[in-house]
């Protein structure tokens, strides 16, 4: 059964101004698994993209929850790793999560659709 289903969209130039700021923000939204695929990108401009991306999809996420983010889920609550294709993954106990993060050159946007095992 479905228990929700989220959407996220962001400006990657947000990101870069951001991130071009304050590059100790990486810290704050990617998990230490997620830090150390985003460590060994050598582009700027990828490793700004994976930090919107996961953005995007953890913010997709808690919206398909219910919850926002907050005290039910943080950022370094949901780990987004890709699996063994490189589809990104999301696990969660009693759930299947489905999500997918595309980029353009100005967005990153994420879907999250999200089943209740039974």
């Amino acid at each position: 059964m479905i228990h929700g289903v989220g959407i996220d969209l962001v400006e990657i130039a947000r990101i870069r101004d951001w991130y071009v700021k304050r590059p100790a923000m990486a810290e704050k939204i990617l998990t230490e698994d997620e830090l150390q695929i985003f460590n060994a990108i050598s582009l700027e401009k990828r490793k700004i993209e994976f930090i919107a991306g996961r953005f995007a999809v953890k913010e997709a996420f808690t919206k398909a929850m219910g919850t926002g983010l907050g005290k039910d889920f943080g950022f370094h609550s949901i780990n987004c790793l890709p699996d063994s294709n490189g589809k990104p993954e999301i696990r969660l106990e009693g759930y299947s999560i489905f999500p997918s993060i595309t980029h353009t050159d100005h967005y990153a946007e994420a879907i999250v659709i999200i089943e209740r095992e039974t």
